[in-house]
């Protein structure tokens, strides 16, 4: 460049101020053209600062999977709430049993059975059967009564004529209060010589003779039904 001393016009300086401006401008411009550009690949902002990852769209399996939970959660929702079961009502407590009956109690006569049994019911002149008086509480529960040798007899007759009591021979005890289980049988045994009796047991003692007879058993004021039996020749 040719120096001069001479000084230029003033348009000139202008002209070389508003390029140099201009350029300058266009150089910025340009500048900040390219570096938006390389950074904008890296996820930076214009100030070099990391922006925000936008959100990305929801995948057809998370979209799935929430339509799922949202259909179980109306459903779970729709559903009617059974009310809760009503407790069963309190049983009602049991009566008191009754009390026991008490066995002491009298036996009426309609709760007892009396019966006469003989063994052999047939036999010959000489033999010793066994007589029995049987008594057995018919009711449905124990009670009492007096089944001493006063009140029991086994007794032989023919038609109306009597020949022998057990009791004739045979001092009377006293009372034997005894409790009597439902359906159990008491028996008292004696072992008859085939010979008459009486009241104050007599000496003279005659032997019954062949032919058909009868045994009866009683207990107070009960009388067994009539057992016929034999004596045979």
């Amino acid at each position: 460049m040719i120096e001069t001393d001479e000084p230029l016009p003033r348009s000139v300086y202008l002209r070389r101020r508003v390029i140099a401006v201009g350029a300058a401008v266009v150089a910025v411009l340009l500048l900040t053209w390219i570096i938006t550009g390389f950074l904008g690949d890296d996820g930076l902002g214009p100030l070099g600062l990391a922006t925000a990852p936008s959100s990305a769209p929801p995948t057809a399996a998370a979209t799935a999977s929430a339509s799922v939970s949202a259909s179980a959660t109306a459903s779970a929702s729709a559903a009617p709430v059974s009310p809760p079961a009503a407790a069963p009502p309190a049983a009602a407590p049991a009566p008191p049993a009754p009390p026991p009956p008490d066995p002491n109690l009298p036996c009426p006569d309609a709760t007892i059975a009396v019966a006469a049994e003989m063994d052999p019911p047939a036999f010959r002149p000489g033999n010793r059967p066994e007589l029995r008086v049987v008594i057995t509480n018919t009711g449905p529960v124990p009670c009492t009564r007096d089944i001493g040798r006063a009140q029991r007899e086994l007794l032989i007759t023919t038609g109306p004529t009597r020949l022998w009591s057990s009791n004739d021979c045979t001092p009377s005890d006293g009372a034997e209060p005894t409790i009597l289980a439902p359906g159990v049988r008491t028996t008292f045994e004696v072992r008859w010589a085939g010979r008459t009796s009486a009241p104050g047991c007599p000496t003279q003692r005659t032997t019954v003779q062949p032919g058909p007879y009868t045994l009866t058993a009683r207990l107070g004021t009960l009388l067994s039904p009539p057992l016929p039996f034999t004596i045979n020749p």
